[in-house]
């Protein structure tokens, strides 16, 4: 990818552009509430190319960044400039607008910025491997943002109900029972036929389900340098049990960007198929976004081998 802040429009993107139009007035409050939408919808602060790309009008969103006429109000969103990009970033009073109380205000950094994009940056790799896939029957996408949280809160709701019934005395179920709020979903649909079922095999090393076939989940979990000192053995140790206890997804990809926490993490058994079996490896120059060598890896993810389309 050439330009993570300018995406081509995708089909999300012209049904919100849709929606927005819909609202009548193009700087109704209605329209100015869509906005603070999808910046909720993601870590708080999107560029403004993206936003545009979204169909957002350019006076709704003059409108919701200048500061209110009346003392009295408060501005929802604030505009700013990352690195040579502008971005905007919900203020309290917007994260409360948008129904979470406890959002608080978070210009984004150049770390934090690149980080925000890396789902967009997934999708987009992903997307020039569509046609490729579908001579296989394969359907795969990348979702984040408010899907994600839909995927915390049933991973909440299982992590509660087997607590009543499993033993968890380790406490490794009770790690989950906030949710669990990955990066971003890659969801997967296989052809239910023979040669489906033995290319899902392949992909897997396991044999699928018809549910599986209908929909497999892998959580993508993309880790920087900002991680370096963050502690991971709770989290490989959640994301083991989400897949093996919970079954809300079948993998857990970790996407990394530094050798260091590609070593932390292959100390902790990732990419290790006989201590954490679910949990994948991978350079995250592989799936288009920036980052440095990490080494070889034992055994790659089955979409880093799909070559992209043709002419891509």
């Amino acid at each position: 990818m050439n330009d993570n802040t300018t995406p081509p429009l995708d089909l999300d993107a012209l049904i919100e552009r849709a929606r927005i139009e819909a609202t009548g007035l193009r700087s109704s409050d209605a329209a100015i509430a869509r906005v603070v939408r999808l910046l909720a919808e993601g870590d708080g602060f999107l560029p403004v190319a993206l936003l545009l790309q979204q169909g957002v009008p350019r006076d709704v969103l003059a409108s919701l960044v200048a500061e209110p006429t009346d003392k009295r109000a408060r501005a929802k969103a604030r505009l700013g400039v990352v690195g040579s990009d502008p971005w905007v970033w919900l203020t309290a009073t917007g994260w409360q607008s948008a129904g979470r109380a406890s959002g608080r205000e978070r210009a984004p950094d150049a770390m934090t910025a690149n980080h925000a994009m890396a789902p967009r940056g997934l999708a987009d790799w992903l997307d020039l491997r569509q046609q490729t896939l579908a001579r296989t029957g394969v359907r795969a996408s990348v979702v984040s943002g408010a899907a994600v949280r839909r995927f915390s809160e049933e991973v909440s709701s299982r992590a509660w109900a087997a607590l009543k019934s499993d033993a968890d005395g380790e406490g490794a179920i009770g790690l989950l029972t906030g949710g669990w709020i990955p990066d971003a979903l890659c969801l997967t649909r296989w052809p239910a036929t023979p040669e489906g079922r033995a290319l899902y095999r392949r992909c897997w090393g396991q044999d699928g389900s018809d549910e599986d076939l209908a929909e497999s989940i892998a959580a993508v979990e993309v880790e920087d340098t900002r991680k370096s000192a963050d502690p991971l053995r709770s989290k490989t140790t959640a994301a083991a049990v989400a897949v093996s206890s919970l079954r809300v997804a079948q993998a857990v990809v970790w996407v990394v960007r530094t050798r260091e926490v590609a070593d932390r993490l292959r100390d902790l058994g990732v990419d290790d198929v006989a201590r954490q079996p679910s949990q994948y490896l991978v350079d995250a120059r592989t799936v288009g976004l920036t980052g440095e060598d990490i080494g070889a890896i034992v055994r790659p993810w089955w979409p880093t081998a799909v070559p992209p389309d043709a002419g891509s």
